[in-house]
């Protein structure tokens, strides 16, 4: 239960939210009513962003589980140039994320969590940013030791980050693998988490994030 006046401090950035009779520090915010109290929604860049990184991810990973179980040379190519292409998206995704947590900062819907819990959890999105941008990065460059350039949406030329390189390669690729399998095991932590927070603790943490529903609050 959130209460009236409260004060709410996320890392160096203090916020107040439910308070009667002030505007809330946070203006890129939309009303949220949430067990009989009104709280702010996250910003609309930030829930945009949000959601567009986690369809990236999915459809990024789908496509490499895909390409794995056909043989058509063709479709196993589109399917790789898809998680390219994606994995250059959740780079600039994650980029402009952090950016705008900075300019923005971020509400806090956890008020009372213990913490302990809520160090926790912010060692947790320091490494799911961490992960966000290394994978992407990683997979630049084994694009570069495999001698392959990488193209923005097939139109803007990046740089090679490497010099071809096939046994370097074959050692990016591992890494990649393996900060693939931590970023999956790091998004289920993230949606367990988010789950707890809304049925177990029920405070607005899930509700806060999710996307604009066109009818009053």
């Amino acid at each position: 239960m959130l209460n009236r006046g409260l004060k709410v401090v996320g890392g160096s950035d203090s916020i107040h939210v439910g308070t009667r009779g002030s505007a809330p520090a946070l203006q890129a915010t939309e009303p949220l009513s949430v067990q009989g109290e009104s709280v702010a929604r996250h910003p609309a860049i930030t829930r945009a962003l949000h959601w567009g990184t986690a369809a990236a991810i999915v459809i990024a990973v789908a496509a490499m589980f895909i390409r794995d179980a056909v043989e058509d040379k063709h479709v196993r190519q589109l399917l790789l140039e898809v998680h390219r292409q994606l994995g250059m998206l959740v780079l600039i995704a994650a980029a402009l994320r952090i950016a705008a947590r900075l300019r923005i900062g971020l509400a806090d819907h956890a008020p009372g969590m213990a913490a302990a819990l809520r160090r926790l959890a912010g060692a947790a999105h320091v490494l799911l940013y961490g992960l966000l941008i290394a994978l992407p990065l990683v997979g630049w460059a084994l694009c570069s030791a495999h001698g392959i350039t990488v193209a923005l949406l097939g139109a803007v030329q990046l740089p090679k980050l490497l010099s071809p390189d096939s046994e370097l390669a074959d050692t990016l690729s591992d890494y990649h693998v393996w900060l693939a399998w931590g970023l999956l095991v790091l998004v289920g932590m993230h949606v367990a988490a988010a789950i707890w927070h809304h049925f177990v603790r029920r405070d607005a943490v899930l509700r806060a994030m999710l996307p604009s529903r066109n009818r009053p609050y």
